[in-house]
């Protein structure tokens, strides 16, 4: 396979736009969502949600909402900003001590951004909500010669001969007696990119409601196009999975034909493809609420640039390795150099799974001004963008006067270890016509006070609306979300 860091040129992505439901900023901070967010927040957790209303309005509609989470156990907390720093330039005992942290380390990045969302809610009618979102998710796992190979480049211990080409540019090669196998050399490496458009359709309604109880339920419809995807992992019995079709802007050359293969380097599209939800709600006595959701069942098909793995020799590479953490300014330099890394084979179209995942939530809301919750999040397959494990989640949220509320819990699992998010939201305006609210939170708060595994995370929320109604109930919703 030709390009051995073209994926960290995703990274250059990432930055700009966080662990689960950061979009939905309200709840960012309180480490549980399925049972409690409800309008347009909802399409993409629980779509039975659109049932029941925040408040007495009928109406929401919202934009600007976006968040990034980094989760690093390569690097400390005093360390992550170096990920952005290309003026540093490595000695060669800084980068032994690079190939060190990251052998063995996890690098995760999500982002998701909500770019429009709007809901309408009506008790008899039932709820409609729709929203357009951009998802990345980055995901990688080093073994020790994969660390050497980014970092030293030709002058890894693996490499035993330098030649200069015509053109100047130095190689290193393997002689016949050291060369190896990828699956031999890069057993327990893992490597995954996921980034999508999703355009969001869901309907939720009351099926059923006496005095002590009502059942919510939904179904929300996803058209997706996807932009990029990268899975490349050698599992311990030595077998690989290896795939990518990668946007044209990323100006990766696989030197390989493929029946796939997209002209030119325009911003485009490389997949299509559709995502369901089901959700189940229950309201108990008023007070407590019950949740069930199935999310992303669904698959991308991939037909533009598509290539597939095949294990090889690692025979040659054409690349110093990088001089700092700055992967993403290195990363786009080192990538348009030759390395031979087992061999892409161009493919007409590949189609894969979404990262579908199980929830159930509950939450507990003894009055207007206060209510707790909890979530588990159950990876249902492993594919690009899924999470190592379960998810669990709890944590509570305040109305601390009438324009303010405040929200913190605990979250542990996925990708991301333990944290304790904390959110804050504003409601410049929350009278009879028009409730405005913007906020921020981040997903671990002890990161600011720990140098280990940081988890550097952000979620804003600028524009939301609730206004209008189409007939007057003469009641309001006491629960608020």
């Amino acid at each position: 396979m030709k390009k051995i860091i073209l994926i960290f040129l995703a990274f250059a992505f990432l930055s700009s736009t966080a662990q689960i439901d950061v979009a939905s900023f309200t709840v960012t901070g309180a480490g549980y969502s399925t049972a409690v967010v409800t309008d347009y927040q909802c399409l993409g957790i629980n779509p039975a949600n659109l049932g029941w209303k925040r408040n007495h309005f009928d109406f929401s509609v919202g934009a600007g909402e976006a968040g990034f989470t980094i989760y690093s156990e390569p690097l400390k907390r005093a360390l992550v900003s170096e990920l952005f720093n290309e003026d540093l330039v490595f000695t060669r005992e800084q980068k032994e001590e690079a190939v060190q942290n990251f052998t063995g380390s996890k690098l995760q990045l999500n982002g998701e951004g909500n770019v429009f969302g709007v809901a309408f809610q009506d008790e008899e009618i039932g709820g409609i909500g729709f929203s357009i979102r951009e998802k990345l998710t980055w995901n990688s796992n080093l073994n020790e010669s994969s660390s050497q190979f980014l970092f030293f480049g030709y002058n890894a211990p693996y490499f035993d001969s330098l030649v200069v080409s015509i053109e100047g540019d130095t190689i290193g090669y393997a002689t016949i007696e050291k060369l190896k196998s990828v699956s031999e050399l890069f057993t327990g490496t893992e490597l995954s990119l996921l980034w999508y458009r999703e355009y969001g359709l869901a309907y939720g309604r009351t099926v059923f409601s006496n005095e002590n109880i009502s059942i919510y339920g939904g179904v929300g419809f996803k058209f997706l196009k996807g932009y990029g995807i990268f899975d490349y992992r050698y599992e311990e019995s030595g077998k690989l999975q290896a795939y990518s079709a990668l946007n044209p802007v990323f100006r990766v050359n696989y030197d390989t034909p493929s029946p796939s293969m997209i002209d030119g380097d325009d911003y485009q599209t490389v997949g299509t493809g559709y995502g369901l939800d089901f959700g189940l709600s229950f309201l108990i006595n008023r007070k407590v609420r019950f949740a069930l959701a199935l999310n992303d069942l669904g698959q991308i098909k991939w037909d533009g640039n598509v290539y597939e793995g095949e294990d090889g020799f690692l025979e040659n590479i054409e690349s110093a390795g990088l001089n700092n953490y700055n992967i993403f300014e290195e990363g786009q330099n080192i990538a348009v150099e030759n390395t031979n890394w087992g061999e892409w084979i161009g493919l007409g179209s590949k189609t894969v799974k979404l990262p579908m995942r199980f929830r159930s939530g509950a939450a507990f809301i003894p009055n207007e001004k206060l209510e707790f919750g909890t979530d588990i999040i159950v990876p249902v397959n492993d594919v690009p963008g899924s999470y190592d494990k379960l998810i669990w989640g709890i944590g509570g949220r305040i109305y601390a006067t009438k324009w303010m509320r405040c929200s913190a819990g605990l979250m542990t699992g996925g990708n991301f270890g333990t944290g304790i998010p904390m959110g804050i939201s504003f409601f410049p305006f929350n009278n009879e016509k028009l409730t405005w609210e913007l906020g921020l939170a981040i997903n671990d708060v002890t990161t600011y006070f720990s140098q280990e595994k940081p988890t550097v995370s952000l979620a804003v929320g600028l524009m939301r609306f609730s206004f209008g109604h189409i007939r007057d109930t003469g009641k309001n919703i006491e629960v608020t979300e």
